[in-house]
């Protein structure tokens, strides 16, 4: 394949709808210090979050730079790199209030637990929901929202990509046992093996995979 930049062939790494050599890809600008367009506000209060808009719990889709998703996302996962990949973002209302976030974004690759479970080959078909933040509790409201998400990013996830979404699924790290998930039906698939996978090294070496031991998270599914 070839870069897209310099045009010479070789490895190529894609980002941003482009392909890119190393050399390439390291000499990018740096837009920023966030993750991945990510950045944290330290100066998001209360009441940038109690903004009056509608009544009744519902769902605001935002980017993931949206300064208040991206602030409860990366206090939530300090030490995440941010969220690449297909992604739907939402900031969660009730009553005047954000009161947390949800989103989905592209699965980790060549699962074989989720080719088996929705039956196809075709990864682009389901979403993690890798963020679910509620930082003002009432009874019932994290069920009410999970159901909420799944009816709304449905629609929303065919009119940005153009691809039916089959299902979602998700990964909960121990002590927690997922009983959000469990109260809303979703299906336990087991535990990932837990172990992390990087990449290491300049010029050919960096497309060698590097494993270490990592934690062990419980694994729920539900076709939508």
């Amino acid at each position: 394949m070839k870069c897209s930049i310099c045009d010479k062939d070789g490895k190529i790494i894609h980002a941003w709808g482009k392909d890119y050599c190393k050399e390439c890809y390291d000499k990018r600008p740096k837009k920023g210090k966030g993750n991945s367009g990510m950045l944290k506000d330290e100066h998001i209060d209360n009441k940038l979050m109690q903004q009056c808009f509608a009544d009744g719990l519902w769902l605001q889709k935002v980017r993931k730079g949206n300064k208040i998703f991206a602030s409860l996302y990366l206090e939530h996962y300090p030490k995440s790199k941010g969220i690449v990949g297909r992604q739907v973002n939402y900031l969660v209302w009730n009553n005047n209030q954000i009161v947390g976030i949800i989103g989905g974004n592209s699965p980790p690759l060549n699962y074989k637990k989720f080719r088996e479970y929705y039956k196809t080959e075709h990864e682009k078909c389901f979403l993690n929901n890798n963020v679910f933040r509620i930082i003002r509790s009432k009874k019932n409201q994290a069920t009410q929202v999970l159901k909420l998400f799944r009816n709304t990013i449905k629609e929303d996830y065919k009119e940005k990509y153009g691809n039916e979404l089959i299902g979602l699924i998700t990964f909960v790290e121990p002590p927690r046992t997922g009983g959000i998930y469990k109260a809303d039906n979703w299906d336990y698939l087991g535990m990932t093996q837990g172990i992390t996978v990087t990449r290491r090294g300049d010029n050919d070496k960096w497309m060698n995979k590097e494993y270490s031991k990592g934690t062990k998270k419980h694994i729920f599914a539900k076709v939508i």
